[in-house]
């Protein structure tokens, strides 16, 4: 495997997303990174699983260098407990048997790692996180592949978690190298109207922003995005505690685990049309809109040299002997849609 391309300062472009999809305005986040690798890591509470606190909460008070996070795994919104594989800096936090398993997003000896793992794979490991749903696979939509292959116990929405229409946080990783990030903000409700995106548009928009590989992380009422401890998105969390007592308002709501981006350069926000600085260092903020559910799949199929592919599915490799490669897990619980 060839290392990361390399590159002297990390770059980081937010883009603000307008979306209209399914009668409504959708409003989200698109972030892609530069160099990542070394610059991202899964992160908890100080009290680790079990215990919760707000995305922009961990990054601020307990990751002061995390400059942009995002809520990441599943888990438990009665007593907290994290759910599926999670690796942090090297430490194994939890792991759980293959036959429980849900799609992970890795980093591995410099490299990006996708797929279903083992307990005994996961030494080794730099981070680790669960989700469920492999969004984007070789280029593709892998939604319906996907949905087979997961355990969909460990959040709310059942069955119909791919279809339903509701917030979202994905991650994956484009031909040169980058960390995408992909929130998309929703609501329960808003008049007779739900807003969000459902998996199949979810998949669809990442692929038409270069994402050759994703995976679906916690979303509904958990999905937040901060940057600088700051609350940059509009959670659709609308239940105490997040809340006040009456549960009427939308807040960020506390989660077990969250992503974070460090040592970011300054960011330049820019209307759209502008270029960023001629070092190349500043990203910029653009207002972009799309007609989801009307992607042109590129359907790209590359070599991506710092990607490490899962081999069986996690459903295959219930029945038969698994040959080496990478396999995954999850216990139960509920947090997302």
């Amino acid at each position: 495997m060839a290392p990361l391309p390399g590159m002297s300062d990390l770059q980081m472009s937010v883009e603000m997303l307008g979306l209209e999809a399914n009668s409504s305005h959708v409003l989200g986040h698109l972030v892609k990174v530069n160099n990542p690798i070394g610059r991202v890591s899964l992160a908890l509470p100080p009290g680790g699983c079990g215990t919760r606190e707000k995305t922009s909460v961990t990054a601020q008070k307990h990751h002061p260098k995390c400059r942009l996070a995002i809520n990441a795994g599943y888990f438990n919104v009665t007593d907290g407990a994290c759910i599926g594989n999670l690796v942090s800096d090297g430490v194994v936090i939890q792991t759980v048997p293959l036959a429980q398993s849900n799609v992970n997003f890795g980093i591995r000896d410099g490299k990006f790692v996708i797929g279903y793992f083992t307990p005994e794979e996961l030494q080794g490991f730099e981070q680790v996180v669960s989700g469920v749903t492999w969004l984007v696979r070789d280029g593709k939509s892998y939604v319906q592949q996907g949905w087979r292959e997961a355990n969909t116990t460990v959040q709310t929405s059942g069955d119909k978690y791919a279809t339903n229409l509701a917030s979202r946080t994905a991650v994956g990783v484009d031909k040169d190298g980058r960390l995408i990030i992909l929130q998309i903000d929703g609501s329960i409700a808003v008049g007779h109207l739900k807003r969000g995106l459902n998996m199949f548009q979810l998949a669809d928009l990442l692929i038409e922003n270069g994402a050759v590989h994703a995976i679906n992380l916690d979303g509904g009422g958990s999905s937040a995005m901060a940057r600088d401890g700051v609350l940059i998105n509009y959670p659709s969390d609308m239940r105490p505690p997040s809340c006040d007592a009456s549960g009427k308002h939308q807040c960020e709501r506390p989660v077990s685990t969250i992503l974070c981006v460090h040592e970011l350069p300054e960011v330049e926000e820019r209307p759209v049309g502008q270029t960023s600085d001629s070092s190349g260092l500043l990203a910029g903020v653009a207002l972009l809109v799309f007609a989801a559910g009307c992607a042109s799949a590129f359907g790209l199929i590359v070599l991506f040299p710092n990607l490490v592919l899962g081999g069986k599915s996690r459903n295959m490799a219930r029945q038969i002997s698994r040959e080496s490669a990478i396999s995954e897990s999850a216990v139960s619980g509920t947090s997302g849609a």
